[in-house]
């Protein structure tokens, strides 16, 4: 299954923002939790974290604007595996 990774809304709609970077390299393993990627707002920088355990793929192109709602990549998970840590 692939889970869209989509920028969230931050409560800055009138700023433009832009792609940061990814905190992970496209095709490592990523866990619910840890810092994914980052975005720069009126000169603020918010760091997101993954919503899902997978491997991180299909990445966007850091340094491009991106709006509220973009999908900016994919989070290939195992259908086997659970999205929780616990048993």
């Amino acid at each position: 299954m692939r889970i869209p990774i989509v920028l969230p809304d931050i409560g800055m709609k009138s700023v433009e923002i832009t792609f940061g970077a990814w905190l992970k390299p496209p095709g490592s393993k990523v866990k619910i939790g840890e810092e994914l990627f980052e975005v720069e707002a009126d000169k603020a920088t918010i760091v997101f974290e993954a919503e899902a355990n997978g491997i991180l793929e299909d990445v966007c192109v850091i340094g491009s604007q991106v709006k509220e709602g973009d999908i900016l990549g994919y989070i290939r998970t195992d259908e086997n595996e659970s999205n929780s840590d616990s048993p």
